[in-house]
């Protein structure tokens, strides 16, 4: 799948219209029991509560993993949850930051693991005291589920279907993040979100489930939790933030982006042969100008486009996305976007931009 498809754009438009009017994201409105007075930020649906109260969270708001620490640090300090990735660090440095994660938080935050890659670093984070683990790409085994629970700390586990979901219940996770085909970076949902959200709220029962995939503003927060999710998980809108480790000219493409400006793509595999949704650019158009050549095929696939002082070269088709520090031909490297992209705006810091999600979500 290249390109933005007529069924996509439809889609894109249905969650926009279920947001502004108040519907749920599976499509029909969904009973959602709330409490009877009002809560600070509005009214607060009795599953977002509790895990607000479980994590000691001012809103039902998910960081998404990339972005880097100290995006994750304004988060969690601004009253939401964080997020880092750790699938691709050493276990010394994994251990390292979370250590400096614990001392400037509150322990809100958790940390992803990819398991299209061996969680070699899972151990050193656990013994540095981290408080909650997130798997995605798979279902962890009883082995690491019983690493996590000796450990103290809480499980959770992204979804995209409600068959998935049921497997994850499996491992009786403190929570679920139902992914939709809508999201940014690599995406493991197969249906957008109206397709799969009330089967894996059904087969959540009681368990808090969260909502991703193309979630950029609090219209689509409010409309999260009133199809009776705990809250949202967002990505994109956070990269395009002062503290996101993102490249300045990744965040400018952010902001530049409109409605059609992102395309699901297996051409950004050389590291992970995984679809993912990416902003359009002159790499992707060149290599759909080929017809979408296999790896070994593509065009200038053996040049450097650009360069990091910790990373080092990154070549044309790479997984890495364009950070601080890169300097080359940025325009031509993988920039991750969901299908929320056109609300990407403004430029703020991760607090300003949580209190205004906060005061959108209230509006709605």
């Amino acid at each position: 799948m290249n390109g933005v498809s007529d069924k996509s754009i439809t889609r894109r438009r249905f969650i926009k219209q279920s947001a502004s009017i108040g519907i749920g994201l599976s499509g029909a409105a969904r009973a959602v029991t709330y409490n009877n007075e009002e809560q600070e930020g509005g009214f607060m649906s009795e599953k977002s509560q509790s895990i607000m109260d479980c994590y000691g969270l001012k809103y039902p708001i998910f960081q998404a993993a990339p972005g880097g620490e100290a995006l994750a640090v304004a988060v969690a300090n601004s009253g939401a949850m964080g997020a880092v990735s750790l699938t691709w660090d050493t276990p010394e440095h994994a251990a390292k930051v979370i250590t400096r994660m614990n001392q400037a938080t509150r322990r809100n935050y958790y940390a992803n693991f990819v398991l299209h890659f061996e969680p070699t670093m899972l151990d050193a984070a656990l013994q540095a005291g981290c408080p909650i683990v997130q798997f995605s790409f798979g279902i962890p085994s009883e082995d690491i589920v019983d690493k996590i629970r000796l450990a103290g700390a809480q499980l959770g586990i992204q979804v995209s279907s409600p068959d998935n979901a049921s497997k994850a219940m499996e491992r009786a996770p403190d929570f679920l993040i139902c992914q939709g085909l809508e999201a940014g970076g690599h995406v493991q949902a197969t249906s957008p979100l109206e397709d799969s959200v009330q089967g894996v709220l059904d087969a959540a029962g009681e368990t808090p489930v969260l909502i991703a995939g193309g979630i950029s503003t609090g219209k689509d927060i409010r409309a999260a939790v009133d199809a009776g999710a705990a809250g949202a998980v967002l990505g994109t809108r956070f990269m395009a933030t002062q503290e996101s480790d993102a490249h300045d000219v990744y965040k400018q493409s952010l902001l530049d982006a409109g409605e059609d400006s992102t395309s699901y793509t297996l051409c950004f595999n050389r590291d992970w042969n995984a679809m993912h949704r990416v902003l359009r650019n002159s790499t992707l158009r060149k290599w759909e100008a080929e017809g979408c050549p296999d790896t070994g095929k593509k065009p200038g696939e053996g040049d450097e486009v650009a360069d990091h002082p910790v990373f080092g070269p990154a070549m044309r088709y790479e997984t890495i996305p364009p950070l601080q520090g890169h300097e080359g031909a940025l325009e031509e490297m993988a920039m991750y976007a969901g299908e929320g992209v056109a609300a990407v705006n403004d430029l703020p810091t991760a607090g300003e931009l949580i209190e205004e999600l906060w005061s959108e979500y209230q509006g709605a």
